[in-house]
């Protein structure tokens, strides 16, 4: 009876390792995103030239930081076939409609709530809803808003799934 309750309390143990690193993986990505912005918006300050290979590298980046993350914990977290890919096809079809139907800072919350939801249809996870705010774009579309609510949005739920963590362990 005791080595059954030693294995119940390591097995709870393991679980909330579990739980805790999938919420660490999922603020590392946005506070990559973070990273990522905050030099977008101090070479944009600079008057830096090559705006579009920053973006371009530094998309690459998060490309890769994502699919380690996706390969080394998400992809387990996901559901079925059907729905586990729908985050990555609806940040295709921001994307997409960002380019052709909303070329401005409308498009850029659009492509940013299009994939949040996918993600969270994906994930199952409320705090992925978070970025879904930047619509408020479409009431008074500057660029200047949409930035402040993508850091505003991905800082919060980065604190979010920080937050769920210790609350975990």
């Amino acid at each position: 009876m005791e080595e059954v309750r030693e294995l119940k309390n390591v097995l709870e143990r393991v679980e909330k390792k579990l739980i805790a690193s999938y919420h660490v993986y999922t603020a590392l990505i946005y506070s990559a995103w973070l990273l990522v912005m905050g030099g977008y918006l101090l070479l944009n300050y600079l008057n830096f030239q090559w705006l579009g290979a920053y973006w371009g590298i530094s998309i690459f980046g998060i490309i890769l930081l994502t699919i380690h993350v996706h390969n080394r914990y998400l992809r387990e977290r996901s559901g079925e076939f059907k729905l586990g890919y729908a985050w990555i096809i609806a940040w295709i079809l921001g994307g997409v409609s960002w380019g052709l139907l909303f070329p401005g800072p409308q498009g850029l919350a659009f492509m940013v709530s299009l994939g949040h939801i996918g993600m969270f249809i994906s994930f199952g996870d409320y705090p992925f809803l978070i970025p879904v705010l930047t619509l408020v774009t479409f009431l008074r579309p500057e660029w200047a808003l949409v930035n402040s609510l993508i850091i505003i949005t991905y800082s919060l739920t980065a604190l979010v799934n920080l937050y769920r963590v210790f609350r975990v362990i």
